[in-house]
């Protein structure tokens, strides 16, 4: 059956295999699929579900929808049995609440006595955080406020001198992980009036990605008992929290940072952030290239670059520096699944390649009979080979200041069959070498 793509958060799957077993045959998979491509060898008819009332492809494999197919099961004829493959992302369902509103069930009566004036605690989420405090106690008074971390009047649902008659909590967990803690109360606007018209009831809930969601179940009808509703953290914003008809809306507060200082309240339905897959690929001269586990890059059969080719062999992160210096022209190729474009930034040095300087110390003249002295004038990196064989061959590189050292009389002996001493200085980035000064014996 087909799905509503918007009610999931997804992710990258590995391919899924589906084995015919006979010539028709109805799948339902595991876990809501987004399927951007069907592989497979095979002339296919894919139905929406058995009923076949909804043809969604019919031809030949490879299939590739214009857009992803958003499913819980698929019905599909095949005149093969070979195996076949879907690129897909899986679905998790997002935070849904229906589940938990407008009841009791699964919950935990903290107090179903009447009460005027007092307040309550239950073990909170340590955290969740609300005005800079971590809500390890919540206070729940009968006079319809809620303390977080703190006993006093940070919620304010129709805040009057009213009277609760029972209050429960309860945890949980939705699909996505995230944890919650619901508070109900029910109670009275007026403390010495319980009827219809004072009546109160709402449901709270906190999350443990420091969101909350609160539920009016029932609100006053009579307008001079409907007290004061507003949520204080750093600031303090009013709230409207009942129609006049004994209903009420539902509130979404969103936190705007790390501490619940401030907050983004909207009366709407919880609207959880969807996340995305991203993917990258290689683009080399000779086609494109996914990397390894172990970050190698290996090409792979790209004809045609799509959606479905950064699902398969996309791979979740910029590759190394250390890889990139390796390759010749690499294109970096970025994809996301709600189709952004995002510019992808480098910061790269550009470092010139070392320069070298040449130079001969010719001590062929009869006069010169040795050396005294050997000095330069240099900065930064500066390297140096010689030879002593009239460049045929020449040392490994060595320091400058090195070579400076060198014993002048092993050097002079080391020159006597060509009296030529051939040098080659290697300047890297940012060196200088202002002068090299060899002294003779004379």
């Amino acid at each position: 059956m087909l799905i509503d793509r918007n009610l999931y958060l997804w992710a990258k799957s590995a391919p899924q295999t589906l084995i015919p077993e006979t010539g028709e045959q109805s799948w339902e998979f595991s876990a809501p699929l987004l399927i951007y491509l069907l592989e497979g060898d095979a002339l296919v008819s894919v139905y929406e579900d058995s009923e076949k009332s909804n043809l969604l492809y019919e031809g030949s494999l490879p299939w590739e929808p214009a857009e992803p197919i958003c499913c819980d099961g698929l019905y599909l004829v095949t005149d093969t049995l070979s195996e076949l493959t879907l690129i897909c992302e899986t679905g998790t369902r997002k935070i849904d609440f229906s589940p938990y509103m407008n009841t009791k069930s699964g919950m935990t009566a903290i107090t179903t006595a009447y009460n005027d004036d007092s307040t309550y605690t239950a073990s909170g989420m340590s955290s969740f955080k609300f005005n800079g405090t971590a809500a390890g106690t919540l206070y729940i008074s009968s006079n319809h406020w809620v303390g977080f971390g703190t006993s006093s009047e940070q919620l304010k649902v129709c805040r009057r001198d009213g009277c609760s008659t029972a209050i429960y909590r309860q945890t949980g967990a939705f699909a996505d992980g995230t944890t919650f803690i619901k508070i109900r109360f029910e109670g009275y606007t007026v403390y010495s009036s319980r009827v219809t018209a004072n009546r109160l009831i709402f449901e709270l809930f906190l999350l443990s990605n420091n969101d909350m969601f609160l539920n009016m179940v029932q609100t006053p009808t009579n307008s001079s008992y409907t007290g004061v509703s507003s949520l204080t953290a750093s600031t303090t914003t009013t709230l409207t929290l009942h129609d006049g008809s004994g209903g009420g809306p539902v509130v979404s507060f969103y936190h705007l940072d790390n501490a619940g200082k401030t907050w983004d309240i909207r009366y709407e339905d919880y609207q959880q952030p969807n996340n995305y897959t991203e993917g990258y690929l290689l683009q080399l001269e000779d086609g494109y290239y996914t990397l390894t586990d172990d970050g190698a890059a290996v090409a792979v059969d790209v004809s045609n670059l799509t959606a479905a080719m950064f699902i398969k062999y996309g791979f979740d992160a910029i590759p190394s520096e250390e890889l990139l210096l390796t390759l010749q022209n690499p294109q970096l190729l970025y994809w996301r699944s709600d189709g952004t474009r995002t510019r992808l930034r480098a910061k790269v040095t550009a470092e010139p390649k070392p320069q070298t300087i040449r130079a001969t110390a010719d001590m062929s003249h009869h006069s010169i009979l040795g050396i005294t002295e050997m000095t330069a004038q240099y900065s930064g990196t500066v390297k140096v080979r010689s030879s002593v064989d009239g460049g045929v061959t020449f040392s490994e590189e060595v320091d400058l200041g090195d070579y400076l050292n060198t014993d002048l009389t092993v050097l002079w002996e080391s020159v006597q069959e060509t009296h030529r001493l051939d040098l080659e200085f290697i300047l890297y980035a940012g060196a200088t070498l202002t002068s090299f000064i060899l002294q003779y014996l004379n």
